[in-house]
């Protein structure tokens, strides 16, 4: 099959339009669905136009609505309430819980350098500890983003599997010519 209607590519896009809407209709299996279907028809009649087998994409469709809406819903109802919540991040990671976060990484680091079973002597280790909290909110928000990509990614990974399958849909008869047609042109 085209790289342009392969299974990866297809769950890819239709992915990517969800995530456009994702805080709006990620609450909602209709709208989920409805979506969906609005992000496979311009490939549909891409592949419509291009004259390639109908049931490789039939079966390619099946695939993408039974497992797409489902999975991608779940993650991102997770995801979105993570995000509304600031990634759970003290005061919403404002500036004074930073300028606390700083704080706290300077008494820990210090206490460090005191604590005779932590083999930590450089006297620049809670300064550099103190530099780094000033960051946690921003690394606590990147971690739930990775997280949420490898799980967007499993889905199409699981799409992306079944290529073999989905082209195995398609039969011999149906690559051949048309009858009347030969390979040097229409029989006259």
């Amino acid at each position: 099959m085209t790289d342009e209607f392969a299974a990866r590519r297809v769950a890819t896009d239709v992915i990517a339009h969800l995530e456009r809407r994702r805080s709006e209709i990620a609450a909602d299996e209709g709208a989920v669905s409805a979506e969906v279907e609005r992000a496979l028809a311009p490939v549909r009649d891409a592949y419509r136009e291009s004259a390639l087998p109908a049931p490789y994409f039939a079966a390619l469709e099946k695939e993408i609505r039974e497992i797409v809406p489902r999975r991608w819903r779940e993650a991102a109802r997770e995801f979105t309430d993570l995000e509304a919540r600031a990634f759970g991040s003290w005061r919403r990671g404002d500036v004074y819980a930073r300028v606390s976060y700083v704080f706290v990484g300077l008494v820990v680091g210090g206490l460090c350098l005191r604590a005779p079973f932590i083999p930590i002597w450089e006297k620049w280790f809670p300064f550099a500890l103190a530099a780094g909290s000033w960051w946690l909110p921003d690394l606590q928000a990147l971690w739930h983003r990775r997280g949420y990509a490898r799980r967007l990614g499993g889905i199409v990974q699981e799409i992306s599997s079944r290529q073999r399958a989905l082209e195995g849909a398609v039969t011999l008869a149906e690559l051949l010519p048309a009858e009347g047609i030969s390979r040097t042109g229409p029989r006259s």
